[in-house]
């Protein structure tokens, strides 16, 4: 008989869980969803809500409007506007070339006259007959005039130039040219002159061409009809909610589908050729965000939980675009329009600069911009505004040090916006009340653009594991429970703490370090002792040490582990990652000296390993570790020193930055040479300042003082009184 063994089933996920650990392809994934879902959003944007009905349709049901709305009736306004432009005139323009020109020709004509006349190789005869083909006189008119002088014909030559003046100076239109040129000859006949006189006038004026000098302005008309155009106010309709729209069986008109679309309806459309561009355009600008990251961001690239929160961020920024750019505010539709003014870009930009990164938070200010522009329906200012208020917003967080930096955040938002709105209303010549609007919705917008980001940042902040200033200016708060429990139970070490993060600080700005964590993360360094504090020298009190009783190697595996107990403390009270490694990291490797001498000197030195005296730590991996495991071995040492002088002080720092340096503490730390001198010389300064020499006093003026009777007003004794302060810390 032949047994079967049955055949296990090879769970469905199984073979794909191997592909799963795959970083790449976890990468990818995050990358398809976050498009799907940024797709998505757009999608619904960008499809149509299609027309119930068409223009010359029987209606087959009764539409009603779902919501009140105010609406412009663009075919009203365009008729109301059509005949503000019909009542302005066409606009004239004196072209004062025209008439001088005109009385050059009188002049030229009466100039050649006296040349003609006065011609003495000519005789009358002769003169006659040019009189006759040029002017085309007659005999009798000609006869009379060819013994003219100069001055009489001069005296003519003014009366004409003065009847083309009385007429052409203040503008002849083309269809008044004839009537003035029969004024003029009427005048001519009214003069108190011989008819020959009157004649040859006649026959000047018939020698130049009549022009007209009121010329049509074809540009200034267009302006004047233009301005009392748009000087119109529009034709505004209000439709209130569940008024009928169109009735069932009535025929459709072309006000019913206006209606209709200020109602959010649509025209029929393909969407296909606009899904497309949605799809070319998010997809470019994820390959420019991927290129960004990749080439200029690598350490954020390479870290999947970065990947995910700066997904998710920008994914619920448009979802909530895309809400807020459908919420109808009002039924006045300019005023529903300006919603696009409520969407907190800022809120996402202050979100990514304070858990990721200020130039990254730019980056992504700028494409939210667009995407914002596009969601409100191609509006150029929605843009710039979510632009500005982004920029602020990364702006008033670059340096947090209070709580009411967020106040002062949500502040600086808001003004900027308010500048932004209002300019671009004044440029767009929005009215003042629209002004006023929009300007009250940019001081909401910064407002609560601080308080989203602010009330979300602790959720994200242990969601993703992301430690901000915020929450680092939280744990330096001397009431949080494990800094009260360390100043009750291991007071010495409490001071020790406070006086290594202020070294600590000093040295980190200097080297370009986070002088916030390094402060932080000094207070929290020595949380491990709280487990077992009385076998700390700073926390017996001149009292009896335990370690006197105890061998050297319990004794250091005793003081070594602090180091562990304190990650576990930290651990148990959500301390940050950040904080977590600075202080597991505190003291590396290094050797626990005074027991490994003391073993030294009870046993045989070939039965004492050295590696038992050592930390079992990791040594320093960042600038803030290195700084806090220099600070506190510093503190410790120069406490030690019976008669602190700035010399002595120098010259152990130094020294104790150098043994750091040579037992290989600091190789992994990336601190440089010349940032080791400048945490020297922070060090010097501010111990210089802690253990500086105290006067000392005779026991008369001593005896005095506990009497009272010296007067406050001594210098010297102000000054030891200082002295004494500044000793005690």
């Amino acid at each position: 008989m032949t047994i079967t063994t049955p055949k296990t089933k090879v769970p469905f996920f199984k073979g794909t869980e191997s592909i799963w650990k795959n970083r790449r392809i976890k990468k990818i994934g995050w990358f398809i969803v976050l498009f799907l879902g940024i797709l998505s959003i757009f999608a619904l944007h960008f499809l149509p809500n299609d027309l119930p009905v068409k223009e010359g349709q029987v209606s087959p049901k009764t539409i009603k409007a779902p919501q009140t709305i105010t609406f412009e009736d663009t075919t009203k306004t365009a008729e109301r506007r059509k005949i503000a432009e019909e009542r302005i005139e066409e606009v004239y323009l004196l072209d004062r070339s025209i008439l001088m020109q005109m009385e050059q020709e009188l002049e030229k004509n009466f100039d050649n006259l006296i040349l003609l006349l006065s011609r003495e190789d000519l005789s009358n005869i002769e003169k006659m007959q040019v009189l006759q083909e040029e002017y085309n006189l007659q005999e009798g008119t000609v006869r009379a005039l060819v013994s003219l002088d100069s001055n009489t014909l001069k005296s003519l030559s003014l009366e004409a130039t003065s009847l083309l003046k009385s007429h052409w100076q203040t503008g002849v239109r083309d269809f008044e040219v004839e009537e003035k040129k029969t004024n003029i000859y009427t005048q001519i006949d009214l003069l108190n002159i011989t008819v020959p006189y009157k004649n040859l006038l006649k026959a000047v004026f018939n020698k130049i061409e009549f022009k007209a000098n009121y010329l049509k302005d074809e540009a200034a008309t267009l302006r004047a009809r233009q301005e009392a155009s748009q000087n119109e106010g529009v034709v505004m309709v209000t439709v209130r909610k569940g008024q009928k729209i169109v009735g069932e069986g009535e025929v459709v008109t072309a006000e019913h589908l206006e209606v209709l679309q200020a109602l959010g309806y649509k025209k029929s459309v393909a969407p296909y050729l606009t899904l497309l561009g949605v799809v070319i355009f998010t997809l470019l600008v994820f390959v420019l965000t991927k290129f960004y990251l990749k080439h200029y961001r690598k350490d954020l690239y390479h870290k999947e939980i970065n990947l995910v929160l700066l997904g998710l961020l920008v994914f619920l920024t448009l979802l909530l675009a895309k809400v807020i750019s459908s919420i109808n505010i009002s039924s006045n539709l300019e005023i529903a329009k300006m919603v696009g003014y409520l969407i907190p870009v800022a809120t996402v930009s202050m979100l990514i600069a304070l858990l990721l990164d200020t130039t990254l938070a730019i980056f992504i200010t700028i494409l939210l911009s667009f995407f914002v522009g596009i969601l409100t329906g191609n509006q150029l200012p929605y843009a710039v505004n979510a632009f500005v208020g982004g920029l602020v917003g990364i702006y008033s967080v670059g340096k947090f040090n209070q709580r009411f930096d967020w106040v002062k955040a949500g502040l600086f938002i808001a003004c900027a916006e308010v500048v932004c709105i209002f300019s671009l209303g004044l440029m767009n010549n929005d009215t003042w009340s629209i002004l006023l609007i929009g300007s009250s919705f940019g001081i909401i917008n910064g407002i609560f653009s601080s308080i989203f980001a602010y009330g979300s940042l602790p959720f994200l902040e242990s969601g993703f594991e992301v430690t901000t200033s915020a929450r680092l200016l939280e744990l330096a708060n001397p009431n949080q429970p494990l800094l009260k429990r360390l100043l009750i139970e291991a007071p010495g070490t409490y001071h020790h703490s406070i006086l290594v993060g202020n070294l600590g600080e000093a040295a980190a700005d200097l080297v370009g370090a986070d002088s916030l964590l390094v402060r932080v993360g000094a207070y929290y360094h020595d949380i491990g002792k709280l487990k077992r504090p009385y076998f700390f020298i700073e926390n017996q009190l001149g009292g009896e040490n335990p370690h006197e009783k105890l061998s050297p190697p319990l004794s250091t595996l005793i003081i070594t582990s602090h180091s562990k107990d304190g990650v576990e403390i930290a651990r148990q009270h959500n301390l940050p990652p950040v904080v977590i490694d600075l202080i597991a990291q505190h003291h590396g490797t290094s050797l626990v000296t005074y027991f490994y001498h003391k073993a030294l000197e009870i046993g045989n030195s070939d039965n004492v390993n050295e590696n038992e005296y050592r930390y079992n730590g990791s040594k320093p991996q960042t600038k803030e570790a290195a700084i806090i495991m220099l600070a506190d071995s510093v503190e410790a040492a120069v406490r030690s020193i019976p008669a602190p002088s700035s010399g002595k002080i120098e010259g152990l720092v130094r020294k104790l930055i150098k043994e750091r340096l040579e037992d290989g503490q600091l190789e992994e730390s990336p601190l440089t040479f010349k940032d080791l001198n400048l945490i020297a010389n922070a060090f010097t300064r501010i111990l210089n300042g802690i253990f500086h020499n105290r006067i000392e006093y005779p026991e008369n003026v001593l005896k005095a003082m506990k009497g009272g009777s010296l007067s406050g007003a001594n210098s010297n004794g102000q000054s030891a009184e200082n002295n004494s302060h500044h000793s005690s810390v």
